[in-house]
């Protein structure tokens, strides 16, 4: 053991602790849970009988990669407590949507992994095309890229505190862990193992805000430490709102972050369908995402508000560029534990990239199997569902998957880049998804027009748009402006976008009269199905009439209404609690009683719009 290894031994026994019961917790989940027999639908799906909020909590672990928590507490450090807007507009609109306008339907279709709604919606040799390149997308660009760089992110914070130089070190630590209980428990260990380290994530980060409230003195002093530290700035820092001509975080950035990511929320799914579909009711899909959230914004809550001691004892942090953003996180943790508390914060960060790895593996190998293998070898025994040995095959795709994000993690930043690029491109196409429920006349030709026209239309727009000397200049105001910008570009890619796949579906020819139907009649979509209605009640089958559904009119405005009172009342909830930290009494109270009555409201809209779903 190194000189700096021993200098942590109580840390590296809490570490040692908590991977030892991550094991034996995760191996032990499909006794735990009682699946009953291995098959196909308890290993991906746990039975299909996992109640709401376990599948909301584990999706919330999953969300938190171990390179979250660097990455907002260095923008807590620069925005101060309105960073809570950061995550409650990229996610707090975005996953109520999901809940109160998808979730139920998704569940309805009885379907194993996303890309099998492709299956439904599109016929023929097309509709499998479709399926293997969705399913081959998800695990390569929107899973692999981030198994290392969670792995990546893990490293870098055990390097500097704990003096962690090799990589293989943290790959010692994190992946044997991770490949034994996904090898052994499939999905009922994936979630019962995130349970348990989202109770070690909270706990850590409140350990931290505690140590950070005692060293100030409580929130009043805290905050009059930061108003000291800061007498120009303080009252953007403590603030509720973000402040206008903000270098970092404006009103009108957190306008775009809430409308870009929302667009198309819900209406394709990987990760998240996984959730919804393990649910045992369509009422209790719809409540994954709201479960989700409120996990999630707790632990994003935990993670930044301890940033203000930082910024009463180092102003200058305030003003930190990209770089040394990075490494506030790490810093904090030094500054403000003794051993044993640091190495159960250590913990928290192997439990984050743990989650994070577990699900996308157990996800990865389920939609590979089932979308990809299966339709390019229908015939082959081995794939067949009835076969005990098809789970053998998805455990080695389950290797093959974590073993590529282990090369991602030794390979150069430079693939991050180009994957973060890949999911911006494809943004352009969001608005796809939502039309593919919502319109009848969207078939596979426009699907193409989105999918290969999105990126195309984002990639020259990315090389014509900075030509324009308006576009240079206000590139060069600053760093708010250059995100603002990036969002300008996301927003005029994904108009042209939606234009060009809206004008090729009306120019040729919609999904087949069988087609259409069917999908009609198993998914029940609401929006613009009119002439699919008419078609089915000029059958003249009497089953097919005694089928189609009754739906209340306004069913799309009742759902975005509850959606938003919902983000509404959770978001006040999370505001309030943030003025609480810093003893803004009047105004924590205010907020939080806005959030009860938002709650409330939020209740009853969410019981009135399943029942006019009629999924009871």
């Amino acid at each position: 053991m190194t000189p700096s290894l021993q200098n942590h031994l109580p840390d590296l026994l809490v570490i040692g602790a908590y991977l030892a019961t991550t094991l034996i917790v995760g191996l032990w989940a499909h006794r735990l849970w009682d699946t009953g027999h291995e098959d196909e639908e308890s290993y991906y799906l746990a039975g299909r009988r996992v109640p709401a909020w376990m599948n909301g909590v584990s999706y919330a672990a999953t969300a938190i990669n171990a390179d979250v928590a660097p990455l907002y507490c260095g923008m807590a450090a620069v925005i101060g407590l309105p960073v809570a807007w950061f995550y409650l507009s990229r996610f707090g609109l975005a996953w109520m949507i999901v809940a109160m306008l998808f979730a139920a339907r998704w569940r309805q279709l009885n379907i194993r992994t996303g890309p099998e709604f492709y299956a439904l919606r599109f016929g023929g040799r097309g509709a499998k095309f479709v399926r293997v390149y969705t399913a081959l997308f998800a695990v390569a660009v929107s899973m692999v890229p981030w198994i290392g760089a969670g792995l990546l992110g893990t490293h870098k914070i055990m390097q500097p505190v704990l003096g962690v130089d090799s990589k293989w070190v943290t790959l010692a630590c994190v992946v044997p862990m991770v490949a034994g209980y996904v090898w052994v428990s499939g999905f009922a260990g994936v979630l019962i193992t995130d349970v348990f380290q989202s109770a070690v994530i909270m706990v850590a980060s409140a350990c931290l805000l505690i140590a950070v409230m005692v060293q100030a003195g409580g929130a009043e002093p805290l905050a009059e430490s930061i108003r000291a530290a800061h007498p120009t700035e303080h009252a953007e820092i403590l603030s509720t709102l973000p402040t206008p001509e903000h270098e970092i975080l404006g009103p009108l950035l957190v306008v775009a972050w809430l409308i870009i990511p929302t667009i198309g929320r819900g209406g394709s799914v990987d990760l998240d369908g996984q959730r919804i579909f393990s649910c045992p009711t369509p009422r209790e899909a719809a409540k994954v995402t709201i479960w989700g959230q409120l996990a999630m914004f707790v632990m994003l809550l935990l993670i930044t508000l301890p940033v203000l001691g930082m910024l009463a004892k180092e102003p200058d942090l305030y003003h930190a560029t990209r770089s040394d953003r990075e490494q506030i996180y790490g810093r904090m943790l030094t500054a403000y534990l003794p051993p044993g508390v640091l190495g159960l914060v250590v913990a928290g960060a192997l439990a984050s990239v743990m989650s994070t790895i577990s699900g996308y593996l157990n996800y990865g190998s389920q939609t590979i199997v089932n979308d990809v293998l299966r339709q390019l070898f229908p015939n082959a025994a081995i794939l067949d569902a009835r076969n005990p040995r098809v789970l053998w095959v998805g455990r080695m795709v389950t290797l093959v998957i974590l073993l590529a994000g282990v090369w991602v993690m030794y390979a150069s930043d430079s693939l991050f880049q180009i994957a973060m690029v890949i999911s911006g491109m494809f943004a352009a196409s969001a608005a796809y998804y939502w039309a593919q429920w919502w319109w009848w006349r969207a078939n596979l030709a426009s699907w193409i027009a989105a999918m290969v026209g999105g990126p195309i239309i984002y990639f020259v727009l990315g090389s014509l748009l900075p030509q324009s000397s308006w576009w240079q200049s206000q590139l060069a105001t600053g760093e708010a402006a250059a995100d603002a910008m990036a969002m300008l570009h996301a927003v005029i890619a994904m108009a042209i976008t939606t234009l060009l796949w809206a004008v090729v579906a009306l120019l040729t020819k919609p999904e087949s009269d069988e087609t259409l139907t069917s999908f009609y009649l198993r998914a029940r979509p609401m929006g613009l199905w009119g002439p699919v209605r008419e078609m089915i009640r000029a059958q003249e089958s009497a089953a097919a009439a005694h089928e189609l559904p009754t739906l209340p009119s306004g069913l799309l405005r009742g759902g975005f209404l509850a959606a938003i009172v919902g983000a509404a009342w959770i978001g006040a909830g999370v505001l309030g609690l943030s003025q609480l930290a810093v003893g803004h009494w009047l105004a924590a109270g205010g907020l939080l009683l806005a959030a009860a009555a938002g709650g409330l409201a939020f209740y009853k809209l969410f019981d009135w719009h399943m029942n006019r779903l009629e999924i009871d």
